[in-house]
């Protein structure tokens, strides 16, 4: 009788705590949380912009995934009434007005997820490669070269995907590439503001 040991490799057990350690919600939640500290918001101004940027659209996605299976109901609905969430969200940051870089920022975040939702018709886009690529570029032009270093998050985060099999390599890339674009965006509009 023999007995076979399973044992996980060292790049997977490494690929499995990335994508456990940086899912997108949490991500968003530091680069909200940094926007507000940055516009010089106080505590509880932080809390709320994390609370209706991130918070309330996540708890209904998360929390209409049951509802949403019992009826029926397709899963991109959820990513959908996201999107609109986020964009309510923009228009209030926009209309109160926010000190700067929280409605560039929150816009930007809201046209990554629009670009997430509209890719996602042909090709399964990684959330999790786009968030992380969008924040460390945000975190290194807003902070400065000294945090240059974790643009090495991007890379281990398609490298977490594709050895996990949630995405393959062609859909990872694509996450990085609509990463860069959003930002790509935000500093254009950065520029022209």
């Amino acid at each position: 009788m023999s007995t076979t040991v399973h044992r996980r490799s060292v790049p997977l057990l490494l690929a499995a705590s990335c994508s456990k350690i940086l899912p997108p919600a949490l991500v968003l939640t530091v680069l909200v949380f940094l926007a507000g500290i940055k516009a010089g918001l106080g505590p509880a101004g932080v809390i709320l912009l994390v609370a209706g940027i991130v918070g309330i659209p996540g708890a209904i996605y998360k929390g209409a995934k049951p509802v949403f299976r019992r009826r029926g109901l397709p899963d991109s609905w959820r990513t959908n009434i996201v999107a609109v969430l986020m964009l309510v969200g923009t228009v209030i940051c926009w209309i109160i007005p926010l000190e700067a870089p929280i409605p560039l920022t929150v816009a930007a975040l809201f046209l990554g997820n629009a670009g997430l939702v509209f890719f996602r018709r042909w090709l399964d886009v990684s959330a999790h490669v786009s968030v992380i690529t969008f924040a460390v570029l945000w975190v290194t032009a807003m902070s400065g070269g000294a945090w240059a270093w974790l643009l090495v998050l991007s890379p281990l985060m398609m490298f977490s995907r594709v050895v996990l099999r949630e995405h393959t390599r062609r859909e990872a890339l694509s996450g990085a590439a609509l990463g860069v674009s959003t930002f790509c965006c935000y500093l254009v509009a950065m520029t022209w503001s």
